[in-house]
Parts: structure tokens; C-alpha cells; sequence
């Protein structure tokens, strides 16, 4: 494994396995070692992989807020990473306590050897949710003066034409108990982030129901007088593994959504016969023969991974092997 390499999975979090596989039609990916992570130790008393190093990007402090931790906010979550004209660009959530207590917004930093970093800069700000906007499932409640909740599964597309886009979500939860990836929230965000470190215009790529331009913040991407840019997101909205890491904020039902089951944070690698291997919490995974638009059902836990509500990473290393990067949990 390069350094590079090394690096990518360090910032992903979580813990290293040695294997998956997936042979056949009817295999799955399944954990092929003997040891095992013992979820009551932080270390899951695993030995560690020799040559990793653990890069803290932020150390977030509330009550000293400045450039270096995001002006103080200290729930930063949900990192996505990505390697492009020569540096790296790693895009996290935050807010300014909890988990889905508004406001929200999304930042960037930048780094060319992955160990010295730019201070977090705003590449999605807080949105505000239009006033006298409901839910169903929230009856008898309005939003007044609310922020948007951010969440993504997805941060960052390279185009054919070799364009870096970042792209965010702007969902709703009209109180703490609300969940703001019901399907009912306002959209997904594009800007393009340029060679030279800066960002273009804010468009909308998706509108949930009951947004459009017409009440939304954003022009729809379509609007863009850059045509590289509009064959861009247009590259994303036509390729069915981007849709599945849309599955929880978009409309339910929604025909661009290639599975429409409930499953979270999407993740896929390709098979050296071309078929797509996929994984989500719970260890979750199945197998596509055609390019992600259809997947194999029952969808299936992947045997001896102790894995449960946390995201997943499986990737094809340089060598051949298989690996996996993810949070170990008492269910197996």
C-alpha cells in the first residue's frame, strides 16, 4: 500500500480488515480472516497497521472559537475525502452542538501532503428554511426563522472533462425529534471548486417536492452558462451510483433511485469481472452486474463482519486484496 494510499484511509476513520471477496453471482462479500475487533476495548485490541498514520484535522474547542475549528462549532461529522490536481480536499458536516440541531453548514479544507491543512472554509452555507413550511409527518408544526439541516453521503464528482464539483444536501427537521433524511427536505447542492482554489456560483441539482427555482435560494444547475459544468451534473444525475448515495434525503419513490429501499451510506467498489460490489451500515451488500442500475436481492449481511449502525468503506487496494474501513460493533 503507498503512502497515498495509507492517507485516504486513515482520514476515512475506523478499522482496517484484511479481506472481501466476492466470486460468484451468488456469493456476497463475507470476511475471510479468523480475528476478530472486541467492541468493549477502543482499540478493538487490534494490532495496528504498520506504516498508518492518525492526521487530526480539527481539534474543535467551543469556548475558544477561531478560523482553525470552524469559529467553534463542535459537531463535525461525516467526512468525504478526495484527491484532485495534486491535493486534498476533505469536506465535513457540522453544526454548532448536536447532530440534526440547526443550523448547518458544510466546510472545506485542503491539504497537499495530508498532514498540514487549510483552516475550514464554508463551501455550502446555512440555508434558511422558508417560513410556513410543513411535513405530514409533523402535524400542527410550521418552521419560523429555521436553518436548513446538512447531510450528505456523497461530497465530491470528477467529471469526464476533468471538473472537481462538491455537493451538499439541505434537509428540514422542524424540531429535535424530526428526522431531516425523511425525503422532505429542500435539495441537493452543486458549485464547482477551481484549480485555483476557488468556488463557482451555488446551483441546485435536485429539488425535493415542493421546490423548485421559484422558491428556493439557488438557480437549478441547468441555468449555468458553463457548459462543462451543465455536462457535469448532468454526468451525475446519470450515473446510478451516485443516485444510491441520494437514497435517503431524496423523494421516496423517486424513479432516478436505482434500489429504493432504505438502506444507508452507500458504498461500492468494482469486482475484477466488472461487477459492483456494494456495502452499507449494518454490513449490508449485495452485487451488481450492470453497472449499479439494478442489485441483487435479498440484500444480505456480509458474514463474520462485526459491523451495525455505522458507515462501511470497501475498496480494492493497489495489490489486488480487499479491505474494509469501518466502526466495529457487538452484532455479527
Amino acid at each position: 500500500m503507498n503512502n497515498l494510499t495509507k492517507i485516504l484511509f486513515v482520514l476515512a476513520t475506523g478499522w482496517l480488515t484484511n479481506t472481501i471477496q466476492a466470486q460468484s453471482p451468488q456469493d456476497r462479500i463475507h470476511y475471510t480472516g479468523k480475528e476478530l475487533s472486541n467492541p468493549a476495548y477502543h482499540d478493538g485490541q487490534l494490532s495496528p497497521v504498520v506504516g498508518v498514520h492518525n492526521i487530526q484535522l480539527v481539534r474543535a474547542n467551543r469556548e475558544h472559537p477561531d478560523a482553525s475549528n470552524g469559529n467553534g462549532w463542535t459537531y463535525n461529522h461525516q467526512p468525504m475525502l478526495a484527491y484532485w490536481n495534486g491535493q486534498f480536499y476533505y469536506q465535513y458536516l457540522a453544526d454548532p452542538s448536536d447532530e440534526h440541531i440547526p443550523p448547518s453548514q458544510t466546510f472545506l479544507m485542503t491539504s497537499k501532503d495530508g498532514y498540514q491543512w487549510t483552516n475550514p472554509e464554508i463551501v455550502f452555507p446555512p440555508y434558511k428554511v422558508p417560513d410556513g413550511y410543513t411535513k405530514e409527518s409533523r402535524p400542527g408544526m410550521q418552521a419560523k426563522d429555521l436553518i436548513a439541516i446538512m447531510h450528505q453521503r456523497v461530497g465530491f464528482y470528477v467529471s469526464k472533462s476533468g471538473k472537481l464539483i462538491t455537493m451538499g444536501n439541505y434537509g428540514v427537521a422542524l424540531d429535535k425529534k424530526d428526522d431531516p433524511n425523511d425525503g422532505n427536505g429542500i435539495g441537493r447542492v452543486v458549485r464547482e471548486i477551481k484549480k485555483d482554489g476557488s468556488f463557482g456560483p451555488i446551483y441546485f441539482i435536485y429539488y425535493n417536492h415542493g421546490f423548485s427555482e421559484k422558491n428556493t435560494d439557488y438557480p437549478y444547475f441547468r441555468k449555468s452558462k458553463d457548459r462543462e459544468f451543465v455536462k457535469a451534473c448532468q454526468e451525475i444525475l446519470d450515473n446510478p451510483l451516485y443516485m444510491m448515495q441520494w437514497v435517503e434525503e431524496a423523494d421516496r419513490e423517486d424513479p432516478i433511485i436505482p434500489l429504493k429501499k432504505g438502506y444507508k451510506a452507500f458504498n461500492c467498489y468494482t469486482l475484477p469481472d466488472g461487477r459492483m460490489a456494494s456495502l452499507w451500515k449494518h454490513a449490508l451488500t449485495s452485487i451488481s452486474e450492470d453497472g449499479g442500475h439494478t442489485w441483487a436481492e435479498p440484500v444480505l449481511r456480509a458474514k463474520g463482519f462485526v459491523n451495525s449502525n455505522a458507515k462501511i468503506w470497501g475498496q480494492r487496494l493497489s495489490d489486488g486484496t480487499y479491505a474494509t474501513v469501518y466502526n466495529p460493533s457487538v452484532f455479527r
